[in-house]
């Protein structure tokens, strides 16, 4: 499907200027191959150090995402020169980034103008957890999120502000830009159930809140959205998840049977984990985005590129970058009269003033010993605690209810014996219908403990997730009073209460705060 003429004035801001520059040494400059498949990059050597980012190609002839990639290309190749002269012009800090992630990416974008920055990366692409594959289905290719996928203008006010600089969001011409909004539907059944236990009920879709069936659960829900949304404003971040719904007035078989298992769900964990959570955090998402009316659809957006396009695009923005891909950095040194030097695997040395680590304490953590002014922040980082989930991406609708009249764009699954609840997304609520076809068949699911895997599974991804208990937020509270020292700052997700591509760049901007608070790109997000 080719791109809108509504993106071309995207395609210009996103890639009008320089690449991001040489760097020294084996720094690679940053570009966007449009068309080459994912196979390539499988096969390059482990360790390799990447010149261009290899990205998804194309399965079905140009995308909106294609048009993207390929002016980010072509802007990427005109200016290292000019880069090369401003190094030598002042004092300009040089700004060393672990990470590719989307804090990474947006240290380098909110510090452009003001320093230069020099970001290594372990994968050969960029984008970290906002990862997006291409699925061929029903004759359309869809840029489908493995990892990080929505967001909304109460849930994320800075993110969004941030896709409409990059001229990816456009309220004003919502049918020219690179987004696409989706009601947010939410189905709960038990596997293998004949009737769900709860589904949603909104102006679009009325007949569940008439439902027989259905009326048990509708109170509890109701409860639990009115409450959350007073609590997420001001509550106790110590809170546990579990203490929290104790004190609500619903029937204990709904606490139990309904409303953990749904939290537990939209968090990726177990069941018994869930119980654990910060309650404050883990109730943000389902409370945050409610309208007033509580009729009204919950509505969020997706990136019709990807999550990892919405990368990309920051990335052709930030024209002081220098990019080391494809190979992991294996020490941080300091520099006798101050400052760092950065190493990775295939080589690259760089020499940097400050350090960010915009990547999770796990990997973080190695690289802290030689650093003297960081001792002790090693055992800080080795509180945050994780756990796994696995996410498949397929074609069949195996996890979703028996009857279709019961899907739902959100679909939670409690699988008693496995004492999990994982949910799927369904690719066909949110995506407009085109005449004369059907919703597509293409399905976004947790799958830890699923008791069969998808007959056409298509991708399947291991994650880590912050495991935010009060314990876990009291630990980022200690990590924030050792940010800065030996000029090295802690910035991801994983630094806010909240696990989200919001606190991903809020983490960037209070980094950047600290190194410049009058950077241009900092001051128009803080506007």
């Amino acid at each position: 499907m080719d791109g809108p003429p509504g993106l071309k004035p995207a395609l210009r801001r996103a890639g009008h200027r320089s690449p991001h520059g040489s760097g020294g040494g084996h720094a690679a400059r940053r570009g966007v191959a449009a068309g080459r498949a994912r196979s390539l990059a499988a096969s390059l050597p482990s360790g390799s150090d990447v010149g261009i980012a290899i990205r998804i190609g194309a399965v079905a002839g140009p995308t909106r995402r294609s048009f993207l990639k390929a002016g980010s290309a072509a802007a990427l190749a005109l200016s290292a020169q000019g880069r090369a002269r401003r190094l030598f012009a002042g004092d300009r800090p040089r700004v060393g980034i672990v990470g590719g992630g989307l804090t990474g990416v947006a240290c380098a974008w909110l510090l452009d103008g003001v320093a230069d920055s020099v970001l290594f990366e372990g994968r050969a692409t960029l984008g970290g957890h906002a990862q997006t594959i291409p699925v061929l289905v029903q004759g359309q290719e869809i840029q489908v999120d493995v990892g990080a996928q929505f967001f909304a203008r109460a849930t994320h006010p800075t993110y969004t502000k941030l896709v409409e600089i990059l001229g990816l969001l456009d309220p004003d011409h919502p049918d020219e830009d690179a987004t696409v909004a989706a009601d947010m539907t939410i189905t709960v059944a038990e596997d293998g159930a004949e009737r769900p236990r709860f589904m949603s009920a909104s102006k679009g879709r009325l007949w569940p809140a008439l439902a027989p069936w259905n009326r048990p659960a509708l109170g509890p829900f109701l409860t639990l959205a009115l409450r959350a949304r007073n609590f997420i404003e001001d509550g106790d971040w110590s809170l546990s998840l579990d203490d929290w719904l104790r004190n609500l007035p619903v029937p204990p078989e709904q606490r139990e049977g309904l409303l953990l298992p749904l939290l537990g769900a939209l968090t990726g964990c177990s069941i018994d984990q869930a119980r654990a959570l910060s309650a404050r955090s883990a109730l943000f998402f389902i409370a945050k985005p409610l309208p007033r009316n509580l009729l009204d659809p919950i509505r969020y957006d997706n990136s019709l590129l990807g999550t990892e396009g919405n990368v990309e695009t920051l990335a052709a923005h930030a024209h002081d970058l220098t990019t080391h891909l494809g190979s992991a950095v294996t020490a941080v040194e300091p520099v006798d009269g101050g400052g760092h030097r950065v190493r990775n695997a295939a080589g690259a040395c760089e020499k940097v003033d400050v350090v960010v680590f915009a990547t999770p304490p796990y990997q973080a953590r190695p690289l802290l010993p030689a650093i003297p002014e960081l001792d002790g922040v090693a055992q800080v980082l080795d509180a945050f605690e994780y756990f796994t989930s696995q996410i498949a991406i397929h074609r069949d609708p195996i996890y979703m209810p028996g009857k279709r009249r019961f899907w739902s764009a959100y679909n939670a699954a409690i699988e008693v014996e496995a004492a999990y609840c994982e949910g799927s997304v369904w690719y066909g609520a949110l995506r407009p219908v085109p005449p004369g076809q059907a919703p597509l068949s293409l399905f976004k699911s947790w799958a830890s403990a699923r008791p069969e895997p998808p007959r056409e599974e298509v991708f399947r991804q291991v994650f880590r997730h912050p495991y935010v208990t009060p314990a876990f937020i009291d630990t980022l509270r200690r990590l924030d009073g050792n940010q800065g020292r030996g000029g090295v700052w802690f910035a991801g997700s994983y630094t806010r209460e909240v696990d989200s591509q919001e606190t991903a760049l809020t983490s960037a901007m209070s980094v950047v705060q600290h190194i410049d608070p009058d950077a241009p790109n900092l001051r128009a997000l803080q506007a």
